[in-house]
């Protein structure tokens, strides 16, 4: 199935026919145009009449976007409620990966009926995104399971090594209801990827499931860390022609966080003037309708975008069951085998009390190490306090400005 890639006037005609179809009442008028704004450094992609702009947006022509409209009317008239929410199905994990977020925890997975009460939940908050990640989610057999519990109030995303992505896995996971696949690539020389992955097998199997998830019609991704030397030597553009010569939708940058086996602070700090240079690169790039759609999260964060969604608009269960703000930011604010989720969320806002700009994980790492005492996640209600207390006053980004928060 051959998707589409939309860029200058066509995109825009099909972006306000498919916003319009979904209904825009009760969205403030600067908050729209501020979104059309944005648009320009975005690309639409169309598989099989679903439009995509990235990983991160809701597709448009679902009624998972009639649900994201809701969040941002919810949050416009002083409410919250996650956007997105990922769980970590399992920390089993074939690979080693040096900065892996998942710093692991138990090898026995999350119970099924758990999983499944707190998928519904989240989706009765009215999360538009549930995406399946671990360790490497398709270890558990149950996985498609798993995905059809999701119903299409929501999308989905699965975030995968590649490892046990067959042809007949991602017709199964397609059938299940499976909106999109993220396959972590690191580098198109294979050597390099295999060398990061601590595996030999690590690019063969990314490459096949890369493959096998295009051919079985669902919209494919490429998750990178990118690195300062691939982003100046212009590696990067080789990457992005290796991406489009698998027929490949989009490519997610990522930057090094401090995270997970990183946590003790070896890792390559990006500069304002780097995040420049994604914004730069992403602008480009989406101009061409021949190449993949690049999403960079550095451009998401910026205090001129989104921001920082830990917490309020996005949260993460890692493979123990404990609710994180991110998959970035190791504290627990309670766990899935012994509260219900809402309950939890509702109790992580007390300490995130609005939108704010700054990566926790960036900004907060060497204190939830500290207080943590090398045993994540953190905790102890008073550690983190402290940490949040650490950050002192983050501004609001513009989004959320257009929405009427201050």
């Amino acid at each position: 199935m051959k998707a589409k890639h939309y860029t200058g006037l066509s995109k825009y005609l099909r972006l306000g026919a498919a916003a319009l179809d979904g209904g825009l009442v009760g969205l403030p008028l600067k908050f729209l145009w501020f979104m059309a704004r944005q648009m320009r450094f975005e690309k639409v992609t169309d598989l099989d009449g679903r439009l995509f702009v990235n990983t991160t947006y809701t597709p448009l022509n679902t009624r998972a976007y009639a649900t994201a409209l809701r969040y941002f009317a919810n949050v416009a008239k002083g409410g919250i409620n996650p956007l997105s929410v990922y769980f970590s199905v399992t920390n089993r994990c074939h690979l080693s990966c040096s900065y892996c977020s998942n710093s692991g925890g138990n090898s026995s997975d999350l119970g099924f009926e758990t999983l499944s009460c707190s998928i519904k939940q989240a989706q009765d908050l009215g999360a538009a995104c549930i995406g399946f990640t671990g360790g490497e989610p398709l270890l558990r057999p149950d996985l498609g399971k798993l995905v059809s519990l999701v119903d299409d109030r929501s999308y989905t995303l699965l975030f995968t090594s590649g490892h046990l992505l067959d042809a007949a896995r991602a017709r199964a996971l397609k059938a299940a209801g499976l909106t999109a696949v993220v396959v972590s690539l690191d580098s198109h020389v294979e050597a390099e990827h295999n060398g990061k992955r601590n595996s030999a097998k690590a690019y063969g199997e990314a490459v096949a499931a890369l493959k096998n998830s295009i051919e079985a019609g669902l919209y494919t991704a490429i998750s990178m860390v990118i690195t300062k030397d691939i982003l100046y030597s212009g590696r990067i553009y080789e990457f992005i022609d290796f991406a489009a010569g698998l027929g490949v939708h989009e490519i997610r940058i990522l930057r090094p966080k401090p995270c997970g086996k990183l946590i003790k602070g070896n890792f390559e700090i990006l500069e304002e003037h780097d995040v420049k240079k994604f914004v730069e690169l992403q602008y480009e790039i989406n101009q061409n309708p021949a190449l993949p759609a690049i999403m960079s999260l550095p451009h998401i964060g910026t205090i001129d975008n989104f921001g920082c969604s830990a917490a309020r608009t996005h949260v993460y269960v890692n493979g123990d069951g404990d609710v994180c703000p991110c998959d970035f930011v190791p504290m627990g604010f309670g766990n899935i085998n012994e509260a219900a989720f809402g309950e939890i969320y509702k109790r992580m806002l007390e300490s995130f009390p609005r939108n704010t700009h700054g990566c926790i994980s960036q900004q907060a790492y060497k204190e939830i190490d500290r207080l943590s005492g090398g045993k994540l996640p953190l905790k102890d209600p008073e550690g983190i306090k402290q940490v949040m207390a650490s950050l002192g006053k983050r501004p609001v980004p513009k989004l959320y400005r257009k929405l009427g928060c201050c």
